[in-house]
C-alpha cells in the first residue's frame, strides 16, 4: 500500500507539472530547421504557445512582443549574436524569465560563463525528451517560487489553489485547509475530468486506514463550505468530479 501511495504522489506531481506547463509560453531559438520543427512540434503538445526563431535577432523581437515564461536556445546561432550574447541582453533587465540552453560545449570556461547568466539548466546535445522535461520541470518550479500566482489552478468563483505552495485563496484572502481536505482537493486536481469514486478516495488518501462513505462526504462538505458548492459535482451513486475552470 505504501508503494501505491508513492506511485499516486508521483502521478500527482507529474500531473501538476503538466498543468503548469500548459500555462506556459516558450521561445525556442534554433538555427537548424529540422531540429527546430521537431522540437517545436513536441513542445506544442504540452505548452500554451511556442514561438520559433532561427537567430538572436528574430528571437529578441519575439521576446519583446510576447514575453515568454521560458526561453530554450542553442548557444551557436547565426548572425551577429550568439546564444550567450542573447542571454546577456535578456538578463540586463529580466531575471524572471527562465532560460534553458542547449550546447555541445562542456568545457570549464563555458560552464563558468553560463552560471553567471542564471540559467535554469544547460542541456548537452543531442538532448532527449527526458532531459528536456527535466529542465522544464525545474523551470516551472523556479517560476512558482518567483511568482506566487504562477501555476495556480482556477477552481471557479474566484477561488484558486496553488499545489506547490499548498495555498487556497480567494482574492487576497488565504483560506486554511486541513491536511485531508488538502489531499482530497489535490487528488481531484490531479484527475481532471474524471469521476472519482469513494473507493478511489479511500485507497489513495487513507491508504491502509478505512474511511466510510459518510466520512468522505463530510470532508467533501467541508471543502464546499470553504470554497463554493459547485466545486465538486456529485455523480449519484458513484462519486464526484471536479468542476473548476482551469483543471
Amino acid at each position: 500500500m505504501a508503494k501505491t501511495k508513492k506511485t499516486e504522489r508521483e502521478k500527482m506531481e507529474r500531473q501538476r507539472f503538466l498543468r503548469t506547463l500548459k500555462q506556459c509560453s516558450i521561445l525556442y531559438v534554433e538555427d537548424d530547421r529540422e531540429i527546430r520543427e521537431y522540437i517545436t512540434e513536441f513542445l506544442n503538445r504540452f505548452c500554451k504557445t511556442v514561438y520559433e526563431a532561427e537567430n538572436a535577432e528574430v528571437a529578441e523581437e519575439l521576446y519583446r512582443r510576447n514575453h515568454p515564461e521560458v526561453i530554450l536556445l542553442d548557444i551557436n546561432l547565426p548572425g551577429s549574436k550568439s546564444g550567450i550574447e542573447f542571454c546577456e541582453t535578456i538578463r540586463q533587465k529580466d531575471t524572471k524569465t527562465r532560460i534553458i540552453m542547449s550546447t555541445a560545449y562542456t568545457d570549464r570556461e563555458f560552464l563558468l560563463k553560463v552560471v553567471e547568466l542564471g540559467l535554469t539548466r544547460y542541456l548537452v546535445k543531442p538532448m532527449t525528451s527526458e532531459d528536456l522535461f527535466g529542465a522544464l520541470e525545474k523551470a516551472m518550479d523556479e517560476l512558482s517560487n518567483i511568482d506566487a500566482f504562477f501555476g495556480e489552478v482556477d477552481l471557479g468563483e474566484d477561488f484558486f489553489y496553488h499545489p506547490k505552495t499548498k495555498r487556497l485563496r480567494r482574492g487576497e484572502e488565504t483560506i486554511p485547509l486541513r491536511r485531508k481536505e488538502m489531499e482530497i482537493l489535490e487528488y481531484f486536481i490531479a484527475h481532471p475530468d474524471e469521476t472519482v469514486s469513494y473507493e478511489q478516495l479511500e485507497s489513495s488518501i487513507w491508504g491502509r486506514g478505512t474511511m466510510t462513505p459518510d466520512a468522505i462526504r463530510s470532508q467533501i462538505r467541508n471543502l464546499r463550505k470553504k470554497t463554493h458548492p459547485g466545486i465538486l459535482e456529485n455523480i449519484s451513486g458513484v462519486g464526484y468530479r471536479l468542476s473548476g475552470k482551469n483543471t
